[in-house]
């Protein structure tokens, strides 16, 4: 049995995490709002590029 591996729901997750993380920890270090929402951006590119490469192997 194959199993499907979508990489774009565990990245937009991810982003959603460390946005929550650099809000969480925004009393202990000082840039964690601004390190938390670059790594979100990250993570969102990082979830259109898998959905892209998804939909490229489904139209081959």
């Amino acid at each position: 049995m194959k199993r499907s591996k979508n990489y774009t729901v565990m990245f937009l997750l991810l982003s959603s995490a460390s946005v929550s993380g650099g809000m969480g920890f925004h009393q202990y270090v000082e840039y964690a709002p601004t390190i938390g929402y670059g790594l979100a951006f990250l993570f969102l590119l990082a979830a259109a590029f898998a959905q892209g490469k998804r939909e490229e192997q489904k139209n081959c």
